[in-house]
């Protein structure tokens, strides 16, 4: 038995970097600010650098807080607040986390904010993601 799924766009990404990184773009107000991101399935949420968040106009710590696991000893701190993001020619209402810390090595596309607006399949032998909006036909 077969599963036809189709997708609207198809995007090449870099083999050579470590997992599958993609270009974001957020926006608040009127301030936008652009990055990579890496595709985490296995993150609850979209986290981005503090510096991001601060580049947007956001006061980081006024927003939702919330304590988050790592695979390393302790956690991190980070703060919700509701975005704009663009990601390869796709575009949400956000509710994505900025780290309390500066010192954030990277900035993560997960399930809330992201791939929860998404249907997406991974051909990696290829190096191709493909991606369309969740609730398109």
């Amino acid at each position: 038995m077969s599963f036809p799924l189709n997708f609207d766009i198809r995007h090449r990404y870099k083999t050579l970097d470590s997992g599958i990184q993609i270009r974001a773009a957020l926006s608040h107000g009127s301030c936008a600010a652009v990055c990579q991101a890496k595709v985490d399935t296995g993150s609850e949420v979209c986290l981005f650098q503090r510096d991001i968040g601060e580049t947007l106009g956001i006061d980081v710590e006024s927003g939702y807080r919330l304590e988050l696991g790592t695979l390393t000893s302790g956690g991190l701190i980070a703060y919700g607040h509701e975005v704009t993001l663009y990601t390869l020619d796709l575009e949400f209402d956000s509710f994505v986390y900025f780290a309390e810390d500066y010192n954030l090595p990277r900035n993560i596309l997960g399930r809330e904010g992201w791939l929860r607006n998404v249907r997406m399949a991974v051909v990696d032998y290829d190096a191709e993601i493909y991606l369309s909006p969740y609730d398109s036909a």
